[in-house]
């Protein structure tokens, strides 16, 4: 009885630590084919000059406790699966209406008003990063 109590633990920790990537391709043409953990992925929060093709779009989502380098991260082994040279154009996101919706209310009114943390109930904020992923030709 108690191991199985140890398996649900630890099947609840792995499923709220796991991340979610997505390669949306928008080439037809590109066979996606897995490179080197050692090769070079472009990571730019602008866009490449070099010429290139752009073969999808890259999406990744972790919880609310993730930070940039945690999503950056994903992006590159995102880039290193499916073969492509880099990603561009990377943007960072937060549902932010949810997250003030759940955690912020304004109490009080003119000069009297205050702001208040955590007076609602908890929901799910996730954290994504989207990036064009291409490879140059």
């Amino acid at each position: 009885m108690r191991g199985l109590k140890y398996l649900i633990i630890f099947m609840v920790f792995l499923t709220g630590c796991a991340s979610n990537v997505k390669f949306i391709q928008t080439d037809e043409y590109y066979e996606p084919a897995p490179k080197p953990d050692d090769t070079e992925i472009i990571f730019s929060h602008n866009k490449v000059i070099k010429p290139h093709t752009v073969i999808g779009v890259i999406v990744a989502e972790l919880d609310k406790h993730a930070r940039r380098p945690q999503l950056d991260a994903l992006l590159i082994k995102k880039c290193r699966e499916i073969g492509a040279d880099g990603v561009m154009l990377v943007e960072y996101d937060t549902d932010r209406e949810i997250y003030l919706e759940t955690h912020h209310t304004v109490v009080g009114r003119g000069p009297w008003r205050r702001h208040v943390v955590g007076t609602r109930p908890v929901m799910e904020v996730k954290k994504t990063s989207t990036g064009i992923a291409f490879i140059f030709d």
